[in-house]
């Protein structure tokens, strides 16, 4: 299996790094949604100790005013020969094609790659690589990687954004209520799951329960890289789950990895429709 790790700490790279796993998953400072960023020096020094693949993530939303930073950090990033970059924002991809750089990119909008169409469009922008999004099944997963010439990447354990505002909605929430806010992380809870709210100086995220498709790998056999998120997990030996296959007892949350996405439009009786 080509695993691909997303650290939860700094500290554990180094152990991270020693299993056998494709590579590592890191954000670089101020451009990226994960827990752990560090700086060009830092990402320039672990590029040179290890042969295992170092994909920095550029995955925030951009501004204007971000966008002299992610020109100077592209640059950077094409000259530490890091393995690729992951971005959200399209800004990206047209910044390195206006500056001509030879970065390879894996694209990740969360929630819009969801069909071949799509994907297929993407690869004609010059995108080989992309990383799938959750809110599909597997079976249509698997027809985007039969159907384009993509690289694909999916995320087979940990906590998914499925809600981001620039607004910060927990500090607001508890001024509105007039309660002093400890901390930046809350949970809500919905048919007996936990959903993780996450306030930090770009915004609110909100995510789902941890997806573990531990039980359900087998299914996935043609998908070039799996990803594990750690994001929110401070236990590694999960890795060690995934690398010996080793299934699971408990009734893991799978998502929509098996659940068909179909919504029914309501029925309007003709005396309520416009006329």
């Amino acid at each position: 299996m080509k695993l691909i790790v997303v650290p939860n700490k700094t500290e554990e790279i180094v152990n991270i790094l020693k299993k056998d796993i494709e590579g590592i998953i890191v954000g670089v400072t101020s451009l990226s949604i994960y827990k752990v960023t560090l700086s060009l020096p830092e990402i320039e020094k672990l590029v040179k100790t290890t042969t295992k693949k170092i994909i920095v993530a550029m995955n925030k939303m951009l501004h204007n005013e971000d966008i002299p930073i992610v020109e100077e950090t592209l640059k950077a990033l094409d000259k530490i020969n890091c393995s690729k970059i992951l971005f959200y924002d399209l800004a990206v991809l047209n910044i390195a094609k206006r500056l001509q750089l030879k970065l390879e990119l894996i694209y990740s909008p969360e929630h819009l790659n969801t069909s071949v169409a799509s994907n297929n469009f993407y690869y004609t922008q010059g995108i080989h690589n992309v990383l799938i999004s959750s809110d599909i099944t597997y079976q249509e997963i698997l027809e985007i990687k039969k159907k384009t010439k993509m690289q694909v990447y999916y995320t087979i354990y940990g906590c998914l954004p499925i809600f981001y505002s620039r607004r910060k909605l927990i500090s607001n929430y508890f001024t509105y209520i007039n309660i002093q806010k400890k901390g930046n992380n809350y949970y809500i809870t919905n048919n007996n799951l936990k959903y993780l709210i996450k306030e930090s100086d770009y915004g609110t995220i909100i995510y789902s329960p941890c997806i573990s498709l531990l039980n359900e790998i087998d299914k996935l056999k043609d998908i070039d890289y799996y990803i594990i998120d750690l994001s929110f997990e401070t236990n590694i030996r999960i890795i060690d789950y995934f690398i010996s296959q080793k299934r699971s007892d408990e009734n893991l949350y799978t998502g929509f990895f098996d659940k068909e996405t179909i919504y029914k439009l309501k029925e309007v009786k003709e005396s309520e429709k416009l006329q």
